[in-house]
């Protein structure tokens, strides 16, 4: 075995770096800063559709393309962060407080 084969003297590869997904809307509820953005995780995995409350993660959720034969997993995302954020702009509400109480405590 040659002496670059060992675990312990491997070369690291730098750590990878997330990608910014593509920002879909950005809005206000109250104080808070909400936004969407979509990426794009290739053909096999399909769209994922994430909302961020000030910068932190609110909800996410990923479309296949085996979902819908007749509409694009990107439709599906776009569509599906459409509803989400007409359902936040109607409660007033932000889903949670900077402090980390839910809303209603």
């Amino acid at each position: 075995m040659r002496q670059e084969d060992l675990l312990f003297n491997h070369k690291r590869r730098p750590p990878r770096q997330p990608k910014p997904g593509e920002q879909l809307f950005e809005f206000l509820i109250g104080t808070a800063r909400v936004h969407c953005e979509l990426r794009d995780h290739r053909s096999a995995a399909g769209i994922e559709a994430t909302f961020y409350q000030d910068g932190e993660l609110l909800t996410s959720r990923r479309f296949d393309p085996r979902l819908d034969p007749a509409r694009t997993p990107r439709a599906l995302a776009i569509q599906w962060a459409e509803e989400e954020r007409r359902a936040l702009e109607a409660s007033g509400i932000a889903p949670w407080r900077p402090d980390g109480h839910e809303r209603g405590y």
